[in-house]
């Protein structure tokens, strides 16, 4: 990483911004949790079932931030401490975050995020083009209630297309990001890495079918099984 760059991605102005945006989401968080507490209060529900409940989702909670944990491990060589502690906070994801970092890297003729020596304001077009992808997003307020009605219209009949509308979209939007991988034949790492991933994560769903526990380690286990496969390939082609 190059000392300017590294220096800017890990200063003490980025914590302090990013940790302003994340309190920001912390009092949000803290205002809903307290009036859905007083509401919860309100319809019945006794201090002892909410402490209950409250107990019960955090520990369940542990296990499916595993991916996050592992999300923010990728992203830090490339991004610093602060900046993917933002994303991964507030709203983002490692695929999303990697793909739109990449693109800005590669605009700027470096050949990719990991490989690239990079300055401050390629740092700085990098948060731009992160956030600024998101940015629709907060508009979701205004139309998602329409795009919902819409959506339960279509997939009512559960034997029309429409049912299928989402699954195809979603399956549309993986394919696409994991296409330059898989047509890149070369790429042993990143074919590996990939086969490992998904066989891993076909074996978790069967034996999830068993151990119902297991269902939340699924993720976090394949993700895990494909980047120590990408250490073990990495090491043996050097």
């Amino acid at each position: 990483m190059n000392k300017q760059y590294s220096f800017v991605a890990n200063s003490s102005v980025m914590f302090f911004i990013c940790g302003l945006a994340i309190l920001v989401v912390l009092v949000q968080a803290a205002i809903f949790f307290r009036a859905a507490w007083k509401e919860a209060i309100r319809i019945g529900f006794t201090k002892a079932d909410l402490l209950k409940v409250v107990k019960s989702s955090t520990v369940f909670s542990i296990v499916p931030s595993l991916p996050i944990i592992i999300s923010y491990m990728i992203l830090l060589p490339a991004l610093g401490k602060y900046f993917p502690w933002l994303r991964l906070s507030v709203i983002g994801s490692a695929t999303y975050e990697t793909m739109a970092a990449n693109m800005a890297v590669t605009s700027y003729g470096f050949s990719s995020l990991g490989s690239a020596d990079f300055s401050p304001d390629v740092f700085g077009s990098i948060m731009w083009v992160v956030t600024l992808g998101v940015f629709l997003s907060s508009m979701s307020a205004l139309v998602l209630k329409k795009y919902d009605k819409k959506m339960q219209s279509i997939t009512t009949n559960k034997e029309s297309f429409g049912a299928l509308v989402p699954n195809i979209m979603f399956l549309g939007m993986m394919a696409t990001l994991a296409a330059p991988y898989l047509v890149d034949v070369k790429n042993v790492v990143s074919l590996s890495t990939i086969a490992v991933s998904a066989v891993v994560m076909v074996l978790m769903d069967r034996m999830s079918k068993r151990w119902k526990q297991l269902k939340e380690f699924a993720f976090s286990i394949s993700m895990i099984s494909g980047m120590a496969m990408a250490c073990l390939v990495t090491s043996l082609i050097k």
